[in-house]
């Protein structure tokens, strides 16, 4: 059957799309991350079907995998040399103890262990350890698991794919080799590596910088790869839209012809204007960035993925200083990928500042 990923941009109505396409006469199941993520896939479902049809089921990610994936063969999981040595009862979320040399009697086991995987306390498997537990199995394991999701679903929607790293992300490839379902990702390449997960061994994401290059990857995976379907942001204007495009090298266009334009402020009067007014959202590298908590209305470039303002100010960084003069500017993904979520986060006005001038209106703001 169908394994597709479908490529987004910001703004693009991904939770939208998901809620529209999902048809009613099929059994269907959609994952996501988070619990809000949850709730706003349900709004979206029933904003345009009046209600969620009793065969359709949304979840996160880990209540996936423990009740779909793991518990229902736990007789069976392989842990070292043992099969069957435990059963589990419940998701554990507290964060497991790791490797350390230093402190050998912190209770870390070995991932041939159970208890590397079960909470001796909670009698709960650790939920960021699931996905590590299924990709240990043998592939017999593997294929009874996709065998029952077959049974049960016509259609599996993944939302957020660029979230998902190391054992998650192997996890849904291997998902992807289900029979007889439909199995559909959807995600932006371009907000993936926003976060300071240490977890990226797994994933191709911070090996590769041009779009071209991740489709290759996933179709040598067998995956469908649809780059149209979300390319038009409803969120972001046709000038920012292009900005982003003609600077950053991200494929992304305006879905309508609503007011919003780039501005970089080099005027110290109206930089302090706009770093104290607090309508406008102030877009910052870090917490770290001088004068961070100082100014209303401020967010990280990374911590910003998912909101939407209507006006914001990027203050950039020693590396992104010359975003407008630089036609080529080479970045490294990290900083491009979190530069982009903050490029687009307006739905109107996007004000730029350079850090060198922000440094001056921080001085300027604490001489008065």
């Amino acid at each position: 059957m169908v394994a597709e990923i479908k490529l987004a941009v910001a703004g693009s109505g991904k939770t939208r799309w998901l809620g529209d396409n999902v048809l009613l006469e099929k059994r269907n199941l959609l994952i996501t991350f988070t619990n809000q993520n949850v709730k706003n896939i349900k709004h979206s479902i029933q904003r345009h079907h009046g209600e969620i049809p009793e065969n359709t089921y949304v979840m996160t990610y880990t209540r996936f995998v423990y009740y779909w994936l793991l518990r229902p063969f736990e007789p069976s999981i392989k842990v070292g040399d043992h099969v069957g040595s435990f059963r589990s009862s419940g998701i554990d979320i507290t964060t497991p103890p790791v490797h350390d040399r230093e402190n050998p009697g912190n209770g870390y086991y070995t991932k041939d262990k159970v208890f590397h995987y079960l909470s001796r306390w909670s009698n709960g498997l650790f939920s960021n350890r699931l996905s590590d537990l299924y990709c240990c199995q043998p592939a017999v394991y593997k294929k009874k698991a996709r065998e029952r999701l077959d049974k049960f679903f016509d259609a599996i929607y993944v939302d957020e794919f660029q979230d998902f790293t190391d054992a998650d992300y192997k996890l849904l490839v291997d998902l992807a080799k289900i029979s007889d379902t439909e199995v559909h990702y959807v995600g932006d390449f371009y907000q993936s590596l926003v976060s300071n997960s240490n977890k990226r061994r797994g994933t191709p994401y911070s090996k590769i910088t041009e779009l071209s290059e991740i489709i290759d990857e996933f179709r040598e995976k067998k995956f469908e790869v649809d780059t149209q379907t979300l390319r038009r942001s409803w969120r972001c204007s046709a000038e920012v839209c292009t900005f982003v495009n003609s600077r950053l090298g991200i494929p992304i266009e305006s879905a309508d012809e609503h007011d919003g334009s780039i501005v970089l402020l080099s005027n110290q009067l109206e930089i302090m204007r706009t770093l104290n007014n607090t309508e406008i959202t102030k877009l910052m590298w870090s917490s770290a960035v001088p004068g961070y908590d100082l100014f209303p209305s401020t967010n990280k470039w990374g911590y910003s993925k998912g909101d939407t303002y209507r006006d914001i100010c990027v203050v950039l960084t020693d590396s992104t200083d010359h975003l407008l003069e630089d036609t080529e500017l080479k970045l490294k993904p990290q900083t491009l990928h979190r530069l982009y979520v903050a490029l687009t986060r307006a739905k109107r006005n996007v004000f730029l500042v350079k850090r060198s001038d922000y440094l001056k209106a921080l001085k300027n703001q604490a001489v008065s």
